[in-house]
């Protein structure tokens, strides 16, 4: 969606143009909340940031601003900030609370296999970058069924495909995926 598109949507019915906004870009922001908070949040916490990211896209983004093109990297850009702002209180709240049941000394000594910990970090990275690289629809196909775990028919209902276009999409994507990989001398 483009700032044109919003702003004009935004003049017929202000709802209307949040609900399509919502529509649009709800896998681009729930995409971006869960590779930032899947290590440190649940479920329900994942959703309450992708449900803030929107307010705060909704509060904030000024359509009556004179801009053109995309608000998709405004709307990363939110996602990102509430994704971080998130993760850093939850492991806050973690780091502050103690159980009844642990001792009263706590070991702060860092983890024997912390370089294995950022190598497998920077891969996930690099592979979450590769899957974005593929376009649509074949990145959110992947991410729904290898980030997410969702069947084909789940994902179908997602992208508007049958679950048939699903797998065979998915099977294509990770045969781009693969060469993509072996180009960057990366081997899983």
């Amino acid at each position: 969606m483009t700032h044109e598109e919003y702003r004009r949507a935004s003049e017929a019915s202000k709802e209307e143009a949040q609900r399509r906004l919502f529509n649009e870009y709800f896998n681009y922001v729930y995409t971006i909340v869960f590779s930032r908070l899947r290590s440190c949040a649940n479920r329900e916490d994942i959703e309450e940031c992708v449900s803030d990211s929107f307010a705060d896209i909704y509060i904030y983004y000024d359509e009556s601003r004179g801009l053109s093109g995309d608000i998709t990297g405004f709307i990363g850009t939110v996602a990102r900030h509430k994704a971080s702002d998130m993760c850093r209180k939850l492991v806050r709240y973690q780091r502050n609370t103690v159980s009844a049941d642990e001792e009263e000394t706590v070991d702060l000594a860092a983890p024997d296999n912390t370089e294995e910990i950022v190598d497998k970090k920077e891969l996930r990275s690099e592979l979450i970058h590769c899957v974005e690289l593929l376009g649509e629809p074949d990145s959110i196909i992947i991410m729904q069924k290898y980030f997410f775990m969702r069947s084909s028919k789940e994902i179908a209902e997602i992208v508007s495909m049958t679950p048939e276009a699903v797998r065979m999409r998915c099977s294509r994507a990770l045969g781009k995926l693969r060469s993509k990989l072996t180009e960057m001398n990366i081997s899983l």
